[in-house]
């Protein structure tokens, strides 16, 4: 006898343990790397913290899209946390903590930026495209500005990245990219839905997580990196 339950919602129970798990395994995170960072206590502990999760993430879209981009990625990732691994106490090694943060602004900048080539279906128009199915002209041009608008979001935060750790306290650097980064980019999820809520009000619009769904969607669904 079936039990009525389809595929899409029986992988959504079995993820929605985990799910709760996340969030104060990030804050947990979060508060670990500014403190090693942030105190200066332990240089090589802070960077090991912050390159730990960009190698695994690397490799991880390395074996599961075959890029080179990500092998390379992953490498740099490698040599950064056995640097500070090898020389915790090394002077050094400070130079070492924006890498992280700028390789992960400049990935995810990559990944909405490749999709506004000539000829090529703009990342949020296809998030959009997924959930809506057929899209009016107008939303169209909207989801692709939109894409531009992340691409100028991670961008202006890797250049802050580096600004802050060439000129500003080593504590305040800290803040910005080990505790301020998730906020900011939930912030943009939430500024972008209100706004749209309200300039284009005739649209029938989903909620907000079931665009963050979408694009965990679409990520899943192409496995080899070769999306349109």
């Amino acid at each position: 006898m079936s039990s009525g339950v389809g595929p899409d919602e029986a992988h959504a129970r079995r993820a929605r343990p985990w799910a709760v798990l996340l969030v104060p395994a990030f804050i947990a995170y979060a508060v670990a790397t500014h403190w090693a960072t942030g105190s200066g206590r332990s240089p090589g502990l802070g960077v090991a913290l912050a390159a730990a999760p960009v190698l695994a993430a690397s490799l991880w879209l390395a074996l599961r899209t075959r890029r080179a981009g990500w092998v390379g990625l992953a490498a740099v990732a490698a040599a950064a946390l056995l640097g500070a691994l090898a020389w915790p106490e090394a002077t050094s090694v400070n130079l070492l903590y924006p890498v992280p943060s700028v390789i992960v602004y400049g990935a995810l900048m990559w990944v909405f930026g490749r999709t506004l080539a000539p000829g090529r279906e703009a990342l949020v128009t296809r998030v959009a495209r997924r959930v809506h199915g057929v899209l009016p002209d107008y939303i169209t041009a909207y989801t692709r500005r939109l894409t531009w608008a992340w691409c100028l979001l991670f961008g202006a935060m890797a250049l802050a990245s580096v600004l802050l750790f060439a000129f500003a306290p080593l504590e305040a650097w800290s803040l910005f990219v080990n505790v301020l980064t998730f906020p900011l980019i939930a912030g943009m999820f939430v500024v972008e839905y209100a706004y749209r809520l309200l300039r284009y009000r005739t649209f029938s619009h989903v909620s907000l997580l079931t665009a963050v769904r979408a694009f965990h969607e679409l990520g899943r669904a192409a496995p080899s990196g070769r999306g349109r």
